[in-house]
Formats: structure tokens, sequence, C-alpha cells
């Protein structure tokens, strides 16, 4: 097979440059990057690959920049609470754990970061509300441009079409964060010593 028809097989994913390019010079991504470069704790969550996304978000926002960042993204911490609750509502029984556990700290800055495909996800959105009503951070990644905003969460509108497109995306965005903190995202070749 040719190049030009291997080429033609791929699959279709918006530009993500010029999609990343866009949501950087949103008020909302500025919101965002304000929220998260003054925060001390993060807490990302995502329902199924935005799970995932959320996931290793977390992880490289602990291990690259100096906030400690946290998802739900055991499997068995996540069927243990929805195993005594339901999936409506197991992000808020995490997120009030959490937020019993920081009693007496400055909620104000933390930030609750949910990722959803399509920006209206109940779980996502009365998590994100709950952290409002306690002082906290939040901000959502949608994938979709969304009709109606909460006027409590900030949303970041990534106008894109794929499931695929905004996971990858919004992991991409992820690192953008930790690189407008100040915190430096290696390249591969640093970490391995080479020219």
């Amino acid at each position: 097979m040719g190049l030009f028809k291997i080429m033609h097989s791929l699959l279709p994913c918006e530009d993500l440059v010029a999609k990343a390019t866009n949501v950087l010079a949103t008020p909302e991504w500025a919101k965002l990057q304000s929220d998260f470069n003054q925060s001390v704790k993060i807490y990302v969550i995502g329902n199924g690959g935005n799970l995932a996304v959320a996931d290793h978000a977390a992880v490289d926002i602990t291990r690259l920049s100096k906030t400690l960042a946290i998802a739900p993204g055991s499997g068995i911490l996540a069927t243990s609470i929805i195993g005594d609750s339901c999936i409506d509502t197991w992000f808020c029984n995490w997120l009030q754990a959490c937020i019993d556990a920081d009693s007496g700290q400055d909620l104000s800055k933390h930030l609750v970061l949910g990722i959803s495909s399509s920006g209206t996800a109940s779980n996502i959105v009365s998590a994100l509300e709950l952290a409002a009503k306690n002082g906290m951070n939040c901000s959502m990644l949608s994938s979709r441009t969304l009709r109606e905003v909460n006027p409590s969460i900030n949303t970041v509108q990534l106008d894109v079409d794929y499931y695929h497109s905004g996971e990858v995306l919004s992991l991409l965005l992820a690192y953008q964060l930790i690189h407008g903190s100040g915190s430096e995202c290696p390249s591969i070749s640093k970490k391995l010593n080479e020219p």
C-alpha cells in the first residue's frame, strides 16, 4: 500500500494545534491557568476515557510541578465508591471525602478540574457545583461548545467533535497548564541525556 493510500486511511481528527491555540486565547483558559498556578491541591475528574486522561494528568501534574494533584482513577476506589452510592453521585461522594479530610485548609487554593466530552455530564457538573459551594475553584474542559454554560463553573470549550480528539487535546492542555505554571515538561532526549 502506498503512502498516499495510508494517509487516506487515517482516522478523522481536528487540527489539535489550531484548537489548542484557540483555547489558549480565551479568558476561560486564562482563569484556569491562574487558578492552577495558585493551587496547592488539584482534583481531576472525568468519565470513561476522560478518567484515564484525568488520572494521567494528575500523576504528571504532581510529578512535574510543585502541586499535589489527585484523581479517583483507581478501579478499586471507583467501584467501591460507586458500589456505596451510584454512578450519578460518586464524584460528589469522593470529593466530599476529600473536602472532609482537608477541613481547616483554605479551600480557595484548591482546584477541581472536570474533563467532559459533552460538557454536560451530570456527575461531573454536580461535583464541580459542590466544589464551588465549598469555595473551591472549579473548571471544566468541555470537548463540545455549549449553548448554555453553568455560571458557577469556568468552562473551557475545546470545540472538537471526536472523542479521541477531545481526550488527546485535554491531556495536551494538562501539560500546557504545567508549562504555564513555570514548570518544565522535559523532552525525551533531555530525559535520556541525548544531544
